[in-house]
């Protein structure tokens, strides 16, 4: 009698949780009640805005960071900006990228792309919401950036052992960005089907002083150019360098890096190019804990 008592009770528990679930799914928009289980399309899938975190500045202002997701595994997606890709308030408006490349990573990350641009907000806007909107395939996503919650709140300070963002310039007695709001480059001029030679130099700023177990006093940095805006993505003769000059690095020499590329444009039209120095090689530096990289950006024109 006990155990039938059990099984009616397990069943009533059964139906209970049907009934409730059943109104709960009619409310879900219906292109998103399959989305959890829904298999990753070729293309046409969703693009989509996230806000990687916030960190607060010594001067009260405030740091937001922002990447994205392409769902689909093959297509690569293209969205310029106006009324499919904007940012609120519009003084913010145009640091987001327009080019949307499939990512697979393993881990925690996968498909994502992480501090692809940051935009500052001034002290005097303190609790403002940075709203970033995508729109593609008839999907539409906006992600707020607040600096509300402590679990968003990130640091530009040391890590566990020292790393800190890379320092990128290119040009040695010019700007210099160690965050991945980064800045503008002068613009340069390229014409079609022509490679031009992009260069930058890059330096580890890390604080090894301090952790005698570590066997090396620098680590080798890491480079990539990214196509952040342009009508057709450009070739790069070395696009990607993992551990570069590690010979340097196991030398402890501080000098800087010399970072380059050929890259050759097969669309006229205006590009801005993203430069990635990672210090990945460090044992408290990931990116999925987004430590330790900094980016900087150049603007090329080009020409028929």
């Amino acid at each position: 009698m006990k155990k039938v008592r059990q099984i009616a009770i397990r069943a009533l528990a059964v139906a209970l949780v049907g009934l409730i679930a059943a109104p709960l799914f009619a409310q879900v928009p219906p292109h998103l009640r399959d989305y959890p289980l829904a298999t990753r399309k070729a293309s046409g899938d969703l693009v989509g805005p996230m806000f990687n975190g916030w960190i607060k500045n010594p001067d009260n202002s405030v740091t937001m960071i922002f990447g994205f997701v392409n769902r689909n595994r093959e297509e690569i997606v293209d969205i310029p900006l106006g009324p499919n890709n904007f940012i609120e308030p519009a003084m913010f408006d145009g640091a987001q990228p327009t080019h949307f490349p499939v990512y697979s990573r393993r881990g925690f990350i996968g498909i994502q792309e992480r501090g692809v641009f940051a935009v500052t907000v001034p002290p005097e806007m303190a609790g403002t919401e940075v709203i970033w909107t995508l729109k593609h395939e008839g999907y539409s996503y906006s992600i707020p950036g607040r600096a509300t919650s402590t679990a968003y709140e990130m640091s530009a300070g040391e890590q566990a052992l020292g790393s800190l963002n890379p320092t990128i310039r290119f040009d040695m007695d010019g700007e210099v960005s160690i965050d991945r709001q980064g800045f503008y480059a002068e613009s340069i001029t390229a014409s079609v089907g022509k490679p031009v030679t992009l260069t930058a130099y890059a330096q580890d700023r890390g604080n090894r002083s301090d952790y005698e177990e570590l066997e090396q006093t620098i680590f080798p940095l890491g480079t990539e150019w990214i196509m952040h805006r342009g009508p057709a993505r450009p070739d790069f003769s070395s696009e990607k360098i993992t551990g570069r000059d590690r010979a340097k690095a196991n030398e402890g020499m501080s000098d800087w890096t010399t970072v380059q590329t050929e890259a050759t444009f097969w669309e006229a039209g205006e590009y801005i190019i993203r430069l990635r120095v990672d210090n990945f090689e460090a044992p408290d530096s990931k990116f999925d804990n987004q430590c330790c990289w900094s980016n900087a950006y150049i603007p090329v024109t080009v020409t028929p």
